[in-house]
């Protein structure tokens, strides 16, 4: 036998206002939080439109702001498309990372350096060319840039003895 709780539920549009004061979330994402949390489909309408009138949910600026953010964690403008997709706002994802591509080769050119740095060890040229290749890859760098970023990075002279 359960006993009825003294506290009424918090209201979907409280828990929303809570979800969004720790983060940022997007609407998809905010919907998601909210349907996982037991609220109905118009309960969660009702409190996500709220904080749209009241300027709490803004899918452009959020996907903008996470754009800037990964690119700043040097992010390349693949992987940067990938988690704009994965957290809801797909559709804003391409108008976002428009403005990074600018500077893109020039954060590879900076993560390449910092990768070569940690294989200061590696004696083999291949490998570390490889390794290089790989890490930049898998930083969401296209293959042109991270071709042209490596290239420029192994040619620099190394700061180790």
């Amino acid at each position: 036998m359960t006993v009825p709780s003294s506290r009424p539920p918090v209201p979907a549009l409280e828990r929303a206002v809570r979800y969004l004061a720790a983060r940022g979330h997007s609407e998809a994402e905010l919907v998601a939080k909210l349907h996982r949390a037991g609220y109905s489909g118009g309960e969660t309408a009702a409190a996500v439109a709220e904080c749209r009138r009241l300027g709490f949910l803004n899918d452009e600026l959020y996907a903008r702001d996470c754009a800037e953010m990964l690119a700043s964690r040097g992010c390349g403008s693949r992987k940067i498309l990938l988690e704009l997709r994965r957290r809801g706002v797909a559709g804003l994802a391409e108008e976002a990372t428009a403005e990074l591509v600018d500077g893109e080769a020039d954060r590879a050119l900076e993560c390449a350096r910092y990768k070569l740095r940690l294989l200061s060890r590696e004696t083999d040229p291949r490998k570390r060319r490889e390794k290089l290749w790989r890490f930049l890859l898998s930083r969401g760098f296209p293959p042109d840039i991270v071709r042209e970023a490596a290239e420029n990075a192994l040619r620099e002279p190394s700061d180790s003895p």
